[in-house]
């Protein structure tokens, strides 16, 4: 025969009694007997999710202390809270609901889907409290070792010093012009393309060519090409003519 809830029977009127004292529940949503208490939430005219159970059976611990321990009401009590957590984990369990048993009654067997559902998927999750950490003992390093590892760590050689980083050598337009000269003063006249032949770099090319550009503006050499992609060929121009 399967397991199903036990059915709780009382008179939502009647408050539990504690060696004669009644207990009554006081939260900011409900104030009353218990017993009134799981009459609302089971008629839905109240959310048990609203209700803070933990907070229920410190209020009825504190009740205790306060009056002698009556068996048949702590039993009661009992019975009372074990069916608000259960009504109250049926409506925190996440996605599908268990499905019904198949005697044909309505109240599932979570037991069942519980146990298939393990490790398949976590059904709550809660970030861990500073009281269920571990301690981390604090000791103190000696000073004896905080010296020997100062000890060590000042003998430790330097490091290398790195290599030193090579400069690419920079041709300047004032440096080219001072080629070009020197070039036209053995002869008068040169062409360009045989000096742009003995170029070492794309970037020497480029200057030898602004350089050129330079000494005709400022009228000391002209160009001639006679023929189109011909030599350039670059003549001096002598000083007062």
């Amino acid at each position: 025969m399967p397991l199903e809830p036990v059915a709780i029977v009382l008179d939502p009127a009647s408050p539990i009694a504690v060696g004669g004292e009644a207990f009554e529940v006081h939260l900011p949503i409900f104030e009353g007997p218990l017993q009134l208490l799981l009459h609302l939430i089971e008629s839905r005219q109240l959310d048990i999710l609203s209700v803070p159970l933990a907070q229920v059976a410190d209020a009825f611990v504190e009740h205790l202390a306060r009056a002698p321990v009556d068996a048949s009401n702590l039993s009661e009590f009992v019975a009372i809270a074990a069916q608000l957590i259960w009504l109250k984990s049926r409506r925190l369990l996440p996605g599908e609901a268990p499905t019904a048993i198949e005697d044909g009654t309505d109240e599932p067997d979570a037991a069942t889907w519980l146990g298939a559902r393990d490790l398949l998927a976590p059904l709550m999750h809660r970030e861990p409290r500073e009281s269920d950490l571990p301690d981390a003992p604090a000791v103190a390093l000696p000073a004896v070792l905080l010296s020997e590892s100062l000890d060590r760590l000042a003998a430790a050689p330097e490091p290398d010093a790195p290599p030193s980083e090579v400069v690419a050598r920079e041709i300047t337009i004032g440096m080219q012009i001072r080629v070009l000269l020197e070039a036209l003063s053995q002869g008068g006249r040169v062409i360009l393309q045989t000096v742009l032949a003995g170029a070492r770099s794309r970037s020497e090319a480029a200057v030898t060519v602004l350089a050129m550009l330079e000494l005709a503006r400022r009228r000391q050499v002209r160009l001639e090409q006679s023929t189109l992609f011909g030599p350039i060929v670059v003549t001096a121009v002598e000083t007062g003519s």
